[in-house]
């Protein structure tokens, strides 16, 4: 062995690990991270059904997302996980506001 190969292996041996963090799971589905696009269309469907105190309408959500420039199919398909991560049934489409 030589010089330079005996100083590297101990660098390879000393790598350190990455954390692994445990998300929020419910009904098969996984919430996203806060602040990503997924995340920001859970929180407009948090924030509003917390306003209305009931969930919200697909409606809603999709307006409010189209607001902050989201796409709409990730609007649509994120707020119908979000339904199914809260135990609802049906799409929300009729739901009022």
């Amino acid at each position: 062995m030589t010089d330079k190969t005996a100083e590297k292996a101990p660098a390879k041996a000393v790598k350190a690990k990455k954390e692994v963090v445990e998300r929020d799971s419910a009904n098969g589905i996984t919430r996203p991270k806060a602040g990503t696009k997924t995340g920001i269309v859970w929180a407009i469907a948090d924030d509003l059904s917390a306003k209305l105190k009931e969930p919200v309408g697909r409606k809603a959500v999709l307006e409010a997302a189209a607001g902050k420039e989201l796409n709409a199919a990730t609007a649509a398909t994120q707020y119908g996980r979000w339904r199914k991560y809260n135990g609802l049934a049906g799409t929300g489409k009729e739901a009022s506001a």
